[in-house]
């Protein structure tokens, strides 16, 4: 896939920084993701933002952060995440352009910054903010991201969930809305946005279509409870279901399963690796991942990449120490 067809796919900042790889940008160990968030911002100012209108009344915005879904109401908007700091602004106007009414409800699927970056101008344009308590206290407190070595500042109040919940219906016209948490997978507050009346699912995080994903052992996320996240939308999902992931572009139920089957090919690797006794950087070096790596390895992680986070995440989750 060449680089304007990267562009195309929606997936954005990650597409331009896979092409900068290519380039001969690699850090000098190839499994180490933390030099690729110097390179985050300057491509993140550079993506455009699109809203394009899925059914009718529901828009999915993408640009430099996360998938954005946008919910047209008798009373307002209902979106899902905010996007990332640095185009807040830019995003917020372009969500009220394709929807034409205020934002009402603002949903954070988890607390990264790329999903979550925003709330404080949506909060400020008066958004009621929902998650689960789980991504309230971490968008509460400093965190710090041990795979990219950097820590992310907490939001100011104003910016901070005012309603959580782990199982919630909201009703917005003739539509609902599922909130669902899931156990620990990508983060440990990960939201599964349901859209029944449409049948659409936003996943936030927990699915990243064509790609790997990442996942936060910081946030006691662990490539087991991404399997099992994948598992309950395949429960929820139909044959006819649109998925939006949290990056990439719409997929489909058949997109969401060939992503579970990795995973839990990758899990299955490394899950030997580990009872065998294996260190972080053995399991790297038996390249686990090589022959997925063509499919999957094309996004913003590498095989080796993603071989470290997943590998970190399973020890930590078994209360070992990867390395």
């Amino acid at each position: 896939m060449n680089r304007r067809e990267w562009l195309q796919s929606g997936l954005g900042a990650m597409a331009m920084l896979a092409t900068a790889r290519t380039r001969g940008d690699e850090p000098v160990d190839e499994s180490d993701p933390a030099p690729l968030l110097a390179k985050m911002g300057p491509m993140m100012e550079k993506v455009q933002v699109v809203a394009t209108e899925l059914a009718p009344g529901l828009h999915v915005v993408q640009g430099p952060g996360g998938n954005i879904a946008v919910l047209d109401g008798p009373d307002g908007l209902t979106v899902v995440d905010s996007g990332v700091p640095m185009r807040a602004k830019e995003v917020f106007e372009t969500i009220q352009r394709a929807g034409g009414k205020p934002v009402e409800r603002l949903i954070n699927t988890h607390w990264h910054f790329d999903h979550a970056g925003g709330n404080e101008v949506f909060a400020r344009a008066g958004a009621t903010i929902f998650a689960t308590s789980a991504t309230r206290q971490r968008l509460s407190t400093d965190q710090y991201t041990a795979a990219f070595k950097f820590t992310t500042k907490a939001l100011p109040s104003i910016a901070r969930p005012t309603v959580t919940s782990d199982d919630l219906e909201l009703y917005v016209g003739d539509h609902s809305l599922h909130l669902i948490a899931v156990p620990p997978a990508h983060t440990d507050g990960d939201l599964i946005v349901h859209f029944p009346t449409l049948d659409v699912i936003h996943t936030g995080d927990l699915f990243s279509k064509g790609f790997y994903p990442n996942i936060d052992a910081s946030s006691r996320g662990w490539i087991g409870g991404m399997v099992a996240a994948a598992d309950q939308l395949l429960k929820i999902a139909g044959p006819k279901t649109r998925i939006i992931p949290g990056h990439g572009q719409v997929g489909t139920r058949e997109d969401l399963a060939a992503a579970r089957k990795m995973l839990a090919t990758v899990q299955d690797r490394l899950a030997r690796m580990l009872d065998s006794g294996k260190s972080l950087r053995e399991a790297i070096d038996a390249r686990p991942t090589a022959d997925l790596d063509p499919a999957w390895g094309k996004g913003l992680f590498t095989g080796p990449m993603f071989t470290r986070i997943a590998f970190d995440g399973l020890a930590q989750h078994r209360g070992g120490k990867a390395g």
